[in-house]
Parts: structure tokens; C-alpha cells; sequence
């Protein structure tokens, strides 16, 4: 099994988040974040998925389209670790979601 990181974002303006004029600093700094966990783990699949660019990927996973449609959008960002719910409504830091898999890690 592939270890997978899967962070369900609302909807943005491009895949990261990070366009316009003045971009935010909290999704600057999870950009980066994720650039260096993909560098120290370098067998971890990473992948955004964002209401606007990726809602098939909202409808195919049943425990975060449950939650979307319970709570709404303001319950985003939900991050999942192999399939597990691990983080909801925040951005993690980089040495919680290094945590997390770590915990998860599946060899």
C-alpha cells in the first residue's frame, strides 16, 4: 500500500491557494510544509483536493462528503492519512502532520 496524505480543501482560485495579490500566509506556509514532507518521506503520495478543481474526489471518499454535507464547507480543510480521518478545519503545522505520519506509516 502506497502511504497518502490527502488534504480536502474548499474551493480556491488554483490548486495551492497561493494566487493573487496577496496570497495567504497560512496556505504559503502549508505549501512548504508539504514540499518538505514529501522530501523526508520521500515514498508518501501528497494530493490537494479542492472543492473547485477536484469534487470527484469529495464524492468518492463517503467520510468527508458526510462531513461536508453535515457541517458545510466551514469544516474544510480535512486531512486524511491512508484513509483516515487525522485533522479537521485547519491547516496542520508541519511537525503535526510529520506526526501523524509517522503513526501511519505503512511499510
Amino acid at each position: 500500500m502506497k502511504n497518502e496524505l490527502v488534504i480536502f480543501e474548499g474551493a480556491m482560485c488554483c490548486s495551492t491557494g497561493i494566487c493573487g495579490p496577496e496570497p495567504d500566509k497560512t496556505l504559503i506556509e502549508f505549501n512548504e510544509s508539504l514540499k518538505r514532507l514529501q522530501k523526508e518521506f520521500g515514498d508518501l503520495k501528497i494530493t490537494r483536493a479542492s472543492m473547485s478543481s477536484n469534487a470527484q474526489m469529495f464524492l468518492e471518499t463517503p467520510e468527508v462528503l458526510e462531513l461536508v454535507k453535515k457541517s458545510g464547507p466551514d469544516i474544510l480543510p480535512i486531512t486524511m492519512m491512508n484513509g483516515k480521518i487525522v485533522s479537521k478545519q485547519k491547516y496542520m503545522r508541519h511537525d503535526e502532520m510529520k506526526e501523524v505520519i509517522e503513526a501511519n506509516w505503512k511499510s
